[in-house]
């Protein structure tokens, strides 16, 4: 092929060569519009019926997805649903395999609520307590200053027998209290008991006393130092039974009134 040299080719120009090729009518000049590249793709566009309407387009959903709006809103639901179902199983499983049951809303809150107020409850049972010891102590010391002038045949021993019958409706009125206070269950039961038999007793001898003030006043008194008579003698048993409780009540008070900041008391001051 390259006998005449690899030049021999192109003697005639570079053109001459291609003087037979296929498209040797570009050599006479420009393609008519008919020809051009347009013309020829536009007959291979697919065309439309035009009876047919045109299928609409599928609008982008949130985010970029395809679809309408809102159309993935049924698949989050489920979701949520499934992640919720989920977390009950979860916790259903993890008490069944530690024993105990899962506790329901209101009895967990009923015992959380029953168990954080105990405390609270029995502070607030041992103030009310502590008021009626108060009033308990008030009226000893009436009755003691009543029981030192009738035995000195005081000035006021017209008044004494008034102050002895006040002490014992008084001390029957702290019973009445005392059995209807609220929270008693709070407080031990036997130290309640023993405070009730100390003011019971109490109140008993308070009425002997206001007998014995009141014969005083009435017959006088005996060199000064007040008549020993049936009514003094007789408050002798009721005296005994009330300091005997009294001691009770107040070893088990003691350490109640001073967890709580309250008035502790000696047998002889209750």
């Amino acid at each position: 092929m390259w006998a005449d040299g690899p030049d021999a080719m192109w003697a005639d120009g570079p053109d001459a060569m291609w003087a037979d090729r296929p498209d040797a009518g570009w050599a006479d000049g420009p393609v008519s519009s008919a020809d051009s590249p347009t013309a020829m793709l536009a007959g291979l566009r697919a065309t439309r019926d035009p009876g047919v309407p045109p299928r609409p387009r599928r609008p982008f959903g949130p985010l970029g997805s395809f679809g309408p709006p809102g159309s993935r809103r049924p698949l989050l639901i489920v979701v949520a649903a499934a992640a919720v179902v989920a977390i009950v199983a979860g916790i259903v499983l993890v008490h069944a395999l530690s024993g105990s049951p899962p506790a329901t809303g209101a009895t967990g809150t009923a015992s959380a609520t029953s168990s954080a107020s105990s405390p609270d409850g029995r502070r607030q049972a041992a103030t009310r307590l502590d008021a009626l010891l108060a009033q308990s102590v008030t009226d000893r010391a009436a009755v003691t200053n009543a029981a030192e002038d009738v035995r000195g045949c005081g000035p006021s021993l017209s008044q004494d027998a008034t102050t002895f019958a006040h002490s014992a409706s008084s001390r029957q009125q702290l019973l009445s209290r005392l059995a209807s206070m609220p929270g008693r269950s709070q407080l031990p039961a036997a130290m309640l008991q023993d405070l009730t038999s100390a003011w019971q007793a109490s109140a008993q001898v308070d009425s002997d006393l206001a007998r014995w003030a009141q014969d005083n006043a009435t017959r006088g008194c005996h060199h000064h130092r007040g008549r020993s008579d049936a009514f003094l003698r007789a408050s002798g048993a009721p005296e005994a039974r009330a300091t005997v409780a009294k001691r009770a009540f107040a070893a088990q008070w003691n350490p109640i009134a001073r967890q709580y900041g309250l008035t502790t008391y000696q047998r002889n001051q209750l």
